[in-house]
């Protein structure tokens, strides 16, 4: 099939410009000023902005273990809705992902939708019980980019000394969840004013840079690779820069409530479990450190930590409720308006964080840019156009989301994956 996208305005990471692009099978195979050839698919992008398709590599699909909550077609459903081509989705299911069949599976059973390109993350231990390496190499052949436990940072420090030498080895990326338990414990809500007011468990930020500075220090030690996972504090950011300052090979991200929403927002919520996320939402300093370092460099990718739980669980009490929010459906618009609406970056920068970086560390070639003989995936958006995010904007089968009532420019129109288009916003109004 020939798809033919007239009067693009393309967006990659290094720069912005006008071209028609024309998609053959599963590759772009021209871009120019003018395509004169018969498509059996004609797309006026006009006035519209295309990016290549956008790449998470932090979600929360729930299969095995909680369908109820996501099932594979639902969590590909909201992400090309989102407009998501590639997911790398979490080990932390029931069972978890940690051995070579079980990755196996998951990429067999998300090809039969043939909606996004589904890469799982492996688990580094079994079980993910932080105490046996899981098989690395044979993980990375079933098709995992990535180990991780995530949910838990590795307590034992031989372990993830261990699991840095093997890394190097099975040639596989390591993630880590940057959490001190032994400062957490039964904490819901960011250590401050806020929490000791109400008496709310809390969650110091220290517990976040204790193990992000913890973890570089044996990266550097190693001349290992290694990824944070949700980075939200000021603090940690301090850390991380002056490591890739001294040539540490670290990388990280964040997701778009660390950008947006603080802890007083849980507190004008009256406690709402739609705003309870681990790592917790920071203050005005965190997300102002945020927003500087993703303009900078020194956050590399935007991921969205898409969190599915459903409306029993997260109308629990505050602290009784489980942590997180969906985030596919919504990344992109709320993104576009906080970040570069708002002038805190461009468009090239935000190509750079939710399709370029994510597809260079995870090794994943011809993707996150579009150019000729590149894959096809690639979303159309109409940055004019606003949209209030409800219920009804959520193909995942949850709706937890901290940003419901809200309004946010940059509707996704029209996602297409390798050559196919599997979402269209006017098929779907």
């Amino acid at each position: 099939m020939k798809i033919l996208i007239k009067n693009a305005t393309i967006v990659n990471a290094n720069k912005v410009f006008k071209a028609s692009i024309l998609i053959e099978k599963e590759k772009i195979v021209s871009l120019a000023q003018r395509i004169r050839v018969k498509a059996d698919k004609e797309i006026d992008a006009e006035g519209k902005y295309v990016f290549p398709g956008f790449i998470d590599m932090h979600a929360h699909f729930r299969t095995p273990g909680r369908e109820d909550e996501e099932d594979l077609l639902s969590g590909a459903q909201a992400a090309v809705r989102g407009g998501y081509t590639t997911i790398c989705c979490m080990p932390n299911t029931n069972p978890a992902i940690d051995n070579e069949a079980r990755v196996k599976w998951l990429i067999e059973e998300a090809q039969k939708d043939d909606l996004i390109d589904l890469f799982p993350a492996g688990a580094i231990t079994k079980e993910r019980a932080g105490k046996e390496l899981t098989e690395f190499t044979a993980l990375r052949r079933a098709g995992a980019i990535l180990v991780t436990d995530d949910g838990n940072a590795l307590k034992d420090l031989l372990i993830l000394r261990r699991a840095l030498e093997y890394s190097k080895m099975a040639k596989v990326l390591i993630a880590e969840h940057c959490e001190e338990t032994a400062l957490t414990q039964k904490g819901s809500l960011r250590e401050g004013y806020i929490s000791s007011k109400y008496g709310i468990g809390a969650i110091p930020a220290i517990a976040e840079s204790l193990i992000v500075a913890r973890d570089i220090e044996l990266a550097r030690y190693l001349d290992a690779r290694i990824h944070l996972m949700h980075i939200s504090t000021a603090r940690s950011i301090e850390i991380i820069k002056r490591a890739k300052k001294d040539g540490v090979r670290v990388s990280c991200e964040t997701c778009p409530h660390y950008f947006s929403l603080t802890v007083d927002d849980v507190e004008a919520a009256q406690f709402s479990g739609n705003f309870k996320v681990n790592p917790p939402l920071g203050d005005k300093k965190d997300i102002e450190a945020v927003k500087k370092a993703l303009r900078d460099g020194v956050i590399d990718c935007i991921s969205t930590d898409h969190a599915p739980h459903s409306p029993a669980e997260k109308e629990l009490p505050f602290e009784e409720a489980p942590f997180g929010f969906v985030g596919l459906e919504t990344a992109f618009a709320i993104s576009y308006t906080n970040l570069v609406k708002s002038k805190i970056m461009d468009l090239k920068n935000l190509a750079q964080k939710m399709s370029y970086n994510p597809a260079r560390i995870l090794g994943l070639e011809g993707r996150g840019k579009i150019a000729k003989n590149f894959k096809a995936d690639i979303v159309i958006v109409d940055l004019s156009r606003a949209g209030t995010i409800t219920e009804a904007t959520f193909a995942s089968k949850s709706k937890n989301s901290p940003f419901l009532g809200k309004e946010f420019f940059g509707v996704v129109e029209t996602t297409i994956h390798n050559g196919r288009i599997v979402y269209s916003a006017s098929s779907n109004e």
